[in-house]
């Protein structure tokens, strides 16, 4: 072999050797991508599971003379759940057999629906089949109104809709455990005003409102702002208790 055919093979092998070192480097950053992905997606899931695992719990005592006398008229303990900044507008659970000791509990765990109205004094009827959901995933309302199963998506912080329908109200309900023990899913919240097609997030607040109603029920709507009742916050901790006394409530 002369020099000019040594030279050229010499140079056909380094572009060669190039060509397989690029590839090599291109499917290490491949997979040291899947590998940051992988774990990004994991890290989430665990915030995700983290958050959707806190039980948060209020013990609410009444003074004796003052359940007598709300018992006597016919007073309802009533609870609200906070969405955002939104005005608390539906009531969430509403018991008559209250007692002097009583534990209300709810779990981060929600469900989606649609429904055609907002007005206040009347119990929500819920349009579509509720759908669950969790804080960081999105549901889609399709173009018949009929809402997908949740997915990854969204903001992270909130329950997210992509309302391809058209201009409706969308509500949320979540899991509480009642001062009578039962466990079951109710309404916490309806949009007042019709969400219009187009991506909504709604973000719960460990926040609820205790108050004593008459005439109403669990899922009656909200016109008028609560301005009776007591605003446990627990977005900073797990349980708060509290006493009613003298028609005025107070942390204990």
């Amino acid at each position: 072999m002369n020099s000019v055919d040594e030279t050229s093979h010499r140079k056909e092998k380094i572009k060669i050797i190039n060509i397989q070192g690029d590839f090599i480097m291109k499917q290490f950053n491949l997979k040291k991508e899947d590998e940051m992905m992988s774990a990004y997606i994991s890290n989430v899931k665990a915030l995700m599971e983290a958050v959707n695992a806190v039980t948060k719990t209020v013990n609410v005592e009444i003074n004796a003379d003052d359940l007598i006398r709300l018992q006597d008229n016919n007073y309802r303990m009533c609870f609200a759940k906070k969405i955002g900044n939104e005005n608390y507008n539906v009531i969430w659970q509403s018991y008559v057999d209250f007692s002097e000791n009583n534990t209300f509990s709810w779990i981060p765990k929600y469900q989606v629906f649609r429904t055609d109205t907002f007005r206040g004094g009347v119990t929500v009827k819920v349009a579509s089949n509720p759908k669950n959901i969790g804080i960081g995933e999105l549901v889609t309302i399709d173009k018949h109104g009929i809402i997908s199963d949740a997915k990854t998506g969204g903001d992270v912080t909130a329950l997210n809709v992509d309302n391809e329908y058209k201009a409706t109200h969308i509500g949320v309900s979540q899991l509480s455990i009642g001062i009578d023990g039962r466990e079951i899913s109710t309404p916490i919240y309806v949009s007042e005003d019709q969400c219009m097609i187009g991506k909504a997030k709604l973000q719960p607040v460990e926040k609820i409102m205790i108050w004593f109603e008459k005439n109403v029920e669990t899922s009656t709507m909200l016109a008028d702002i609560v301005t009776k009742g007591f605003e446990v916050d627990l977005t900073q901790k797990n349980s708060a208790s509290i006493r009613y006394e003298n028609e005025k409530w107070a942390v204990i």
